[in-house]
């Protein structure tokens, strides 16, 4: 008698159900908002759902999600469509709302502050963990949940197809703390969001710059973040991470403060050349504030994203930083990402015995 010819699979991680898609509702609402949003939020007093959709709009203006590979799905109704569908729960509370959307790879919350259904509400917490398994392909942009591209096969090269990892993204805005709505500045809100965006405008750039060095708001800083995040997010995360079986988690921090604040939580860079960089970076701010030039944590990050600026002779001499000291040869250090296009700083983290192992034995092989 022949052997079975018919091949064994797990249909439901074929179409792409990833463990963090199986992650209760209970233990999201828990461990990845904090205890400070939630107090804005208040009780819970009802609750839409959960539904199955695959419509790019929400429940209100300002809940859509997205369709990054452009996928043109024809409707009766004339609605847009996403090519996958999703889960979405709406979780009404006593002073705004909280939309917990999920598919086969991605949980997302949102959070919202006052009246969302009036237009008088703003978001306070976009906080998400994704599997990160279809990263380097057009499969990864296929989530409606996503809305930065991960398809790049350099740029956003897995760690390996051996190990499960998770991407981890944390945004949070106190309320009536935006830049533009203290200030009526849309300008200027724009370029602490995205500085780089007017980077090759050297004059409109340094105009900006100079203002933003005075604040006490960091490159990508529009609005004051919620001052627990830093305290519980990380946690949370990790232990999601591991009740669902992965091995890793990763970010991809977007200026220099926020990449300090991982590797303090014990990240580490993906790429070597990001990690020597990063030194460079931290020993380069060093020799500034021992030269005499006191920086805040502010400065730090927004020193480096002047080190961007061309000419470099529109830098101030004393805000140049270089691998080397004085009297030996420098070159300049060069903030690696711009936050626009495709290339990222990615960090990891191992969190299982599997990951730890993987590390261990690449460090063996490379020295890095």
């Amino acid at each position: 008698m022949e052997a079975n010819p018919f091949p064994a699979y797990d249909v439901a991680e074929k179409l792409g159900i990833t463990p963090i898609a199986r992650v209760p509702e209970d233990q999201v609402w828990h461990t990845m908002l904090t205890p400070q949003v939630k107090a804005f939020l208040g009780d819970i007093t009802s609750i839409e759902g959960p539904l199955v959709t695959d419509t790019i709009e929400g429940f209100f203006p300002g809940d859509e999600v997205f369709n990054l590979n452009n996928h043109m799905i024809n409707s009766d109704d004339g609605k847009a469509r996403t090519r996958l569908p999703y889960i979405t729960t709406l979780y009404k509370t006593k002073y705004g709302a909280c939309v917990i959307k999920r598919d086969g790879v991605k949980i997302k919350c949102i959070a919202w502050f006052g009246d969302v259904f009036r237009g008088h509400g703003e978001i306070i917490l976009i906080t998400a963990l994704r599997d990160r398994r279809y990263d380097g392909t057009r499969r990864s942009d296929d989530s409606a949940l996503s809305n930065f591209p991960a398809y790049h096969p350099v740029f956003h090269k897995v760690i390996s197809p051996e190990v499960a990892s998770l991407e981890v993204s944390i945004y949070s805005y106190l309320p009536g703390s935006k830049i533009i709505d203290v200030t009526g500045d849309a300008e200027y809100h724009d370029f602490v969001d995205k500085p780089f965006s007017v980077i090759n405008q050297p004059e409109h750039f340094l105009q900006l710059f100079w203002r933003a060095w005075k604040s006490k708001r960091a490159p990508g800083q529009y609005a004051v973040p919620f001052p627990d995040v830093s305290k519980h997010v990380l946690k949370g995360y990790e232990e999601i991470a591991k009740s669902a079986g992965y091995d890793f988690l990763e970010s991809c921090p977007s200026h220099y403060h926020v990449a300090r604040w991982f590797q303090a939580s014990g990240y580490c860079y993906n790429d070597s050349v990001d990690a020597k960089t990063m030194s460079d970076f931290a020993q380069a701010l060093k020799r500034i504030r021992e030269k005499g030039t006191p920086l805040t944590r502010q400065q730090h990050s927004w020193l480096c994203v002047l080190q961007n600026l061309q000419p470099a002779e529109l830098i101030p001499e004393e805000l140049r930083l270089s691998t080397l000291e004085d009297g030996a040869q420098s070159l300049p250090v060069i903030w690696p990402q711009d936050n626009i296009g495709l290339r990222n700083l990615w960090m990891h983290k191992a969190i299982s015995d599997k990951g730890r192992k993987l590390v261990a034995c690449h460090q063996a092989e490379t020295g890095d």
